[in-house]
């Protein structure tokens, strides 16, 4: 936590954080400095001058957004100079700012109108100044119209911050203008269209593609939400009028929001979209009612009874994860519930399992990983460019050019190897285990202490004898460590390169023992975790309580089942059954397969909680009504469970009290649990691969696949 300092805002005593900036600063007390181009956590660069502030024993105003709080500072935000100043500045803008405010989408959210009216300037007192600017609207997604562009940089800054680096200033003086390399369309450029550039944008410059048709910003039904389409589970302020949702926005201040979380609605409403219950008859799906349905599943169930297969996608919340576990368990008769992370990261599941507990090494959050002075990423490559973890990998990029340390451990370059202040273990496949050994005995011989490091030591190798077998320079390894040994704030992520195998995930929780590293796993899907900890497992029930019996695994289950009940997203379509019910939103390759299709609720659309890839449970409630008569996946299974044998079945308040009730438990830990320092054969799984699949349906009803199908080519290359 950051050291308070005492500081006199406006003639008022308040506490802030130490070292911030002023702006920032003045915001935790609620006082609000006018700027036009300021990030939140961005070093100020003092571009609008709108922020200027007076501090006793400063001859003249000074800039407030690259100005740090110190101890005893008395601080005046609003004096006479200071409004003259900022008068001037909002008057000089308005002079080439069409005033146009009456039909502007962005009227009511425009940092300039907001100023200008607090100011009291209904127009500009120079001469007015017109570029005629081309609109840029030739991307699917993302418009750019210079004439609005007030050339604050925003939008500049946050692209180069996250190092897509696809939008600069072009021209000089008062032609300046924003655009891409060559003036080229976003979708022609390495446009990741997260929309950071819309987000950051005070003005009408950068807006969504059709932002325009939706109204003004006060027509619009703000409604706070998360998007569920990967690990992320990144919080979201979702925007509706007339009913249907228009566009979505980050909810923290320099968030960030890949293109599916913030376009990806569009599926909602796509022609694949799976609006009522579908029976397969002579070979395609026709409609049927929800009585039919629940009868048909009851009795394939039944029918199955000990041979029925039920698999929990990780996009679903846990309640709906819950609910399939108690069917299976509790009315069907069955032990087989598995969840599709453990065709990828099974290896993962152990090791966090078998590391359980309330003390010791816990997942690191996002504010872990925001103020991390090094981050060592193992057997992972986030990467906005292939959408794949995108939010992961912006973070990470943050703390490498804020200077933290970055150390990669992965057989191939990736994105993150190109900071100089990283180390590329470039090791031979499946050397993970042997190149964390010989780091961790070389923090040991650099003087890095812990309990228990004794027994740890003996299944150690030297630095050198890894380098050896990992195919890497010893030096690197070396300085890996004193990097490590040096941190104060260290994190250790790690990904599908090594999920598959316990001793490897193993070997990451003891390396992050060593030095109380917060770990995060990277989970593909948003609620992998969660869905886990709700007992969807052959062998754990929730809570990770224990089984009389054990159940089929995922794997097991694709092999062949009487009966295989599939709820939510999952990767794999090569599944055999005799009867195979799908729960699905969207039309998948494994829904056209599926002989009886059930229409659950798809983004945004969902209610209930999740547990992200940090670890943090997030709650959620509906941001729009279902398509069709698409259910919740706890009314599902309730109703279902009640066709079935109504002495058993399941009501769906009683459900979501009992999940609500399941311990989360954080995997921590504790002690060290020595692996021997071998090379292994591992079988890595494409993250973005996963993603595709796990969100295929998705995907190919929104306009996003297109943009991802255009830059693929590019990618290989």
């Amino acid at each position: 936590m950051s050291k308070m300092v005492n500081i006199e805002l406006d003639g008022k005593a308040v506490k802030v954080p130490e070292g911030m900036t002023l702006v920032d600063a003045a915001e935790t007390v609620g006082v609000h400095i006018p700027n036009l181009c300021h990030i939140k956590e961005l070093r100020g660069v003092g571009a609008c001058r709108m922020c200027m502030v007076e501090i006793e024993g400063m001859k003249a105003p000074l800039a407030g957004c690259n100005t740090r709080v110190k101890e005893g500072m008395k601080v005046q935000t609003r004096t006479e100079k200071v409004e003259e100043i900022r008068k001037f500045v909002v008057d000089l803008v308005l002079s080439f700012h069409p005033l146009d405010c009456m039909t502007c989408p962005k009227a009511g959210a425009c940092d300039l109108q907001r100023y200008a009216a607090d100011l009291g300037i209904r127009e500009s007192s120079y001469p007015r100044k017109s570029f005629n600017y081309e609109l840029n609207d030739r991307s699917p997604f993302i418009t750019i119209d210079n004439n609005y562009c007030i050339l604050c940089g925003r939008c500049v800054r946050v692209c180069k911050e996250q190092d897509t680096n696809v939008l600069d200033f072009m021209g000089r003086g008062i032609a300046t203008k924003v655009s891409t390399a060559l003036d080229k369309p976003l979708h022609e450029s390495n446009c990741t269209f997260c929309g950071s550039c819309v987000e950051a944008c005070p003005v009408n410059a950068i807006m969504e593609h059709d932002r325009w048709q939706h109204g003004r910003e006060w027509d619009l039904e703000k409604h706070e939400s998360v998007c569920t389409a990967c690990g992320s589970g990144c919080s979201v302020i979702v925007s509706r009028k007339d009913g249907r949702i228009v566009k979505v926005n980050t909810r923290e201040d320099n968030g960030y929001l890949c293109a599916i979380g913030r376009f990806g609605f569009d599926s909602l409403q796509s022609p694949n979209r799976i609006t009522a219950p579908m029976k397969k008859q002579g070979g395609k799906h026709v409609p049927i009612t929800w009585e039919e349905a629940l009868k048909a599943a009851a009795d394939a169930l039944k029918k199955a009874g000990a041979n029925a297969g039920f698999i929990a996608g990780g996009s679903l919340t846990n309640e709906e994860a819950y609910a399939v576990q108690a069917l299976a368990r509790d009315v069907v008769g069955s032990d087989n519930v598995d969840t599709p992370a453990s065709a990828y990261a099974s290896g993962a599941l152990s090791a966090l399992r078998a590391v359980s507990g309330d003390t010791g090494i816990g997942i690191a959050s996002q504010a872990d990983l925001a103020t991390a002075d090094f981050v060592m990423v193992v057997g992972a490559d986030p990467s906005q460019q292939r959408q794949s973890l995108q939010e992961v990998d912006v973070m990470v990029r943050r703390r490498a050019r804020a200077g933290a340390k970055l150390v990669v451990v992965n057989p191939e370059k990736t994105g993150l190897t190109t900071y100089q202040n990283a180390i590329h273990l470039a090791i031979k496949p499946g050397t993970d285990t042997v190149a964390l050994a010989g780091l961790m005995s070389a923090a040991l011989a650099e003087g890095v202490s812990a309990k228990g490091a004794e027994e740890l030591k003996k299944a150690l190798v030297s630095a050198d004898e890894a380098a050896k077998t990992c195919g890497v320079d010893g030096e690197a390894i070396n300085d890996a460590a004193k990097a490590y040994g040096a941190a104060k704030n260290p994190v250790i992520i790690f990904g599908t390169g090594v999920s598959m195998n316990q001793d490897a995930v193993t070997q990451v929780l003891n390396c992050a023992q060593l030095k109380g590293a917060g770990v995060i796993p990277l989970m593909v899907e948003a609620n992998a975790l969660g869905v886990m900890q709700m007992g969807c497992l052959p062998d754990l029930g929730p809570g990770f309580s224990a089984l009389k019996k054990n159940g089929k695994s995922y794997g097991d289950m694709k092999s062949g089942m009487k009966a295989l009940y599939v709820a939510g997203n999952a990767p794999d379509v090569d599944f055999k059954a005799e009867f195979l019910i799908v729960q699905a939103s969207n039309m998948n390759d494994l829904a056209k397969q599926a002989d009886l299709l059930l229409p659950a609720t798809a983004l945004y659309e969902k209610s209930g909680t999740i547990v992200n890839t940090y670890g943090q449970q997030k709650t959620f409630s509906p941001a729009q009504e279902p398509e069709g008569v698409a259910q919740d996946g706890t009314d599902i299974v309730a109703e279902l469970s009640m066709v079935m044998d109504k002495a058993k079945g399941l009501k769906a308040k009683d459900i979501v009290s009992q999940a609500r009730k399941v311990k989360i438990a954080k995997p921590n830990a504790g002690a060290f649990s020595p692996v021997k320092a071998a090379a292994v054969k591992q079988s890595a799984v494409s993250t973005q691969k996963l993603l595709m699949a796990a969100n295929q349906g998705l995907l190919s009803g929104s306009g996003v696949a297109k943009v991802i199908e255009a830059r693929e080519p590019a990618l290989q290359k």
